[in-house]
């Protein structure tokens, strides 16, 4: 078993803590360093082989809804990126991602994991963590810690797309 579940939790806890009487500065660097602990702990989540993983219920749309609510202070919600910068050979069209989708996804991912903890299948949680670090919520994780990281915050006109 990995200690990544108290980074999991800890993140988990902060999305779902209303932010909206924090300044938009501190705000703003809280998410960064957020994300970048939270990336930095998920490269030390141990390989494990294949591991069955029981059903958890994720999270409802009610809590999805509040931890959106709750990233109000994030100072833009759209931003461009190449998909896979590293295929020099594919698509080099930039996408449009969505800062709250990311924040979203991630806390998904990291929900299930923690279900899966809870009820005693902290096995079963570092390969859910792991598993979905490769392809989907790490993915999610560096596009908005690019982003956060590339903005300006002169430009409040990103703020609404």
């Amino acid at each position: 078993m990995s200690g990544f579940v108290i980074h999991a939790d800890n993140f988990i806890a902060w999305c779902e803590t209303p932010h909206d009487q924090e300044p938009g500065q501190s705000f703003y660097l809280e998410a960064l360093r957020r994300l970048a602990e939270l990336y930095l702990a998920g490269l030390s989540i141990p390989e494990l082989e294949e591991v069955e993983i029981p059903d958890v219920p994720d999270p409802s749309l009610e809590e999805r809804k509040r931890v959106l609510e709750n990233l109000k202070p994030l100072p833009f919600q759209y931003y461009w990126e190449v998909y896979t910068p590293s295929a020099l050979d594919g698509d080099k069209e930039p996408v449009c991602g969505d800062l709250f989708d990311d924040f979203v996804d991630i806390y998904v991912d990291l929900v299930r994991g923690s279900r899966l903890h809870q009820r005693g299948y902290p096995e079963a949680a570092d390969f859910s963590w792991r598993f979905s670090f490769g392809v989907h919520w790490g993915r999610h994780a560096v596009s908005a810690l690019h982003a956060l990281h590339s903005w300006e915050p002169t430009n409040d006109a990103d703020r609404d797309g």
